[in-house]
């Protein structure tokens, strides 16, 4: 005889199991009720704040560390970390420069020839800390430096002017619908893909697991270093994303593009809920990290505040962000069962 199954009780309490409860213990609380508390604080003091010019000019400014962002989660979930992301940003940057106006390639050809270096110097960067097994803080620091270097030597290449580059111009950096920025849809493209990616295919299991427990996801035949190493190539990749659509918005490329970008990447994403040490964290947590940076910057300038208070703040919410991080980390059943 066949059982009836009466069908699943959504359970609205705030007992172990209830809504309530999954939304205190969701690692994007502490970083959704911060940038609901900092925008219901700009619209009621700031008289600009909430106009569509301004909202939109906020997505345009975080677009480029929102794409840089995202190559920076998937490595951090992997447990590893890319400290020489911004220094790549800028190192790309000015090599399309130089490509474009100094050798006289095409951009047609020079912009996916950036994409490519991009990708391949991510790719180095998981092969030297995977392969060699030194930790990608000395791995990154060092290409921090060696490819900051790098720029600087390159830089005395002619910015691209974008002018005479109206397609380029367009494509990356122009405003496709009205008042839209092509950056802003850049970011949104790279966020859906990405979070597409980690959380509904084999790929982003197995970059979860990598982080979580390596040892575990080995003996489960996870490839982790290949897993680990095509993190840092995306990183790559979307740096050099970043440094066409730089160049696309303003036709220049200075050696200094991309300074503290890899910390502000990091900021957003422990802000939005992710781990240090692996394993945990999502594209919608650093999506809103680096809403709420921006924001922040937004708000200082609207209330007339210097905008080098912006680290002092940044500093300050990764403090908090990882201290209601761990208290719902200690809340979560699953940290208690373990």
């Amino acid at each position: 005889m066949t059982e009836l199954t009466a069908a699943p009780r959504i359970n609205v309490d705030d007992g172990p199991g209830g809504l309530v409860h999954q939304l205190l213990t969701a690692r994007e609380f502490g970083v959704v009720t911060a940038t609901v508390g900092v925008f219901v604080t700009c619209v009621l003091f700031a008289d600009r704040f909430l106009t569509t010019s301004n909202l939109l000019a906020v997505a345009q400014q975080i677009s480029i560390l929102g794409i840089i962002a995202v190559g920076v989660t998937f490595v951090l979930i992997s447990g590893e970390i890319d400290l020489s992301v911004g220094s790549l940003y800028g190192f790309l940057a000015v090599t399309l420069a130089t490509f474009v106006t100094g050798v006289g390639i095409p951009v047609g050809a020079a912009v996916p020839l950036v994409l490519i270096i991009g990708v391949g110097i991510g790719t180095v960067n998981g092969l030297i800390t995977t392969r060699l097994g030194i930790p990608s803080f000395i791995v990154t620091l060092a290409g921090m430096g060696i490819l900051r270097g790098f720029a600087l030597l390159v830089a005395d290449g002619m910015p691209v002017d974008s002018s005479r580059l109206p397609v380029f111009q367009k494509l990356f950096a122009g405003y496709p619908l009205p008042n839209l920025s092509a950056e802003t849809l850049w970011m949104v493209g790279a966020m859906i893909v990405g979070g597409f990616v980690l959380a509904k295919t084999v790929f982003g299991y197995h970059v979860y697991a990598t982080g979580g427990d390596r040892s575990a996801a080995a003996n489960a035949g996870i490839p982790t270093a290949r897993v680990k190493t095509i993190c840092f190539a995306i990183s790559g990749g979307l740096a050099g994303l970043a440094a066409v659509i730089i160049n696309a918005q303003f036709g220049d490329a200075p050696p200094t593009t991309g300074t503290n970008y890899e910390l502000l990447a990091v900021a957003a994403i422990v802000i939005g809920g992710a781990s240090l040490f692996g394993g945990r964290g999502s594209l919608f947590g650093t999506f809103l990290g680096a809403v709420l940076t921006g924001v922040i910057s937004n708000a200082l300038v609207l209330f007339g505040i210097d905008n080098n208070w912006q680290q002092i703040a940044t500093g300050m919410l990764i403090l908090a962000a990882v201290m209601v991080n761990t208290l719902v980390g200690r809340r979560s059943p699953a940290r208690r069962e373990a």
